[in-house]
């Protein structure tokens, strides 16, 4: 399953690139990428389209091979009101999650900070770890799911002096999320790799 993921991965985000859609990789791939390999159920995407793109933006993704499920009327809707929508891959069934990127300052300034890397010869945009890192701990904040706590911790233990902490304390302390950031270097990952 992890290679259809990588290959789906590749494969859309080339069709964004050629289609001049602002994106990037977020999520369980920017975990992958950063700190630990695990399992994910789905890919996420966080795109910079709007309101006013939506005609030109549902041609562009209609343009998707066959193989892709799309709802045209969930990618308008996505769209308009600066949502979600998905791309189901129907051999696998691996579900893509659009996200489209928001007015939120964290959201701005995450997407703003991108990244572009070598996933399987090819370059992607990504989230930094610094924004990954961020994110995952404000899902925590909002679910308080295990696996965001344990993500952020392998990321910010496997980066460590790489890491920007200076901007991550700012953008914490804004979140609300500094209580968890403070315990992410200590946190024992070993059961989790």
């Amino acid at each position: 399953m992890e290679a259809d993921q990588s290959s789906l991965l590749v494969s859309l985000s080339k069709f964004f690139q050629q289609n001049a859609i602002p994106y990037m990789i977020t999520g369980a791939w920017s975990v992958i990428f950063y700190g630990r390999p695990r399992a994910s159920h789905d890919i996420d995407f966080v795109v910079d389209l709007h309101p006013q793109d939506v005609d030109w933006a549902v041609r562009a993704i209609e343009k998707l091979p066959s193989e892709f499920l799309i709802q045209k009327d969930m990618v308008s809707e996505g769209i308009r009101k600066k949502g979600l929508f998905q791309i189901i891959h129907q051999p696998t069934l691996l579900k893509v999650d659009v996200w489209l990127l928001t007015d939120d300052a964290f959201d701005q300034s995450r997407f703003q900070r991108k990244k572009t890397v070598m996933i399987l010869d090819t370059h992607i945009v990504i989230s930094s770890a610094e924004d990954t890192i961020l994110q995952k701990l404000r899902w925590y904040k909002d679910a308080t799911i295990e696996k965001h706590i344990v993500d952020a911790a392998c990321v910010y233990q496997i980066q460590g002096d790489r890491l920007d902490k200076k901007y991550m304390k700012l953008w914490a302390d804004k979140l609300k999320v500094t209580k968890y950031l403070n315990q992410l270097d200590t946190m024992d990952l070993e059961q989790y790799m």
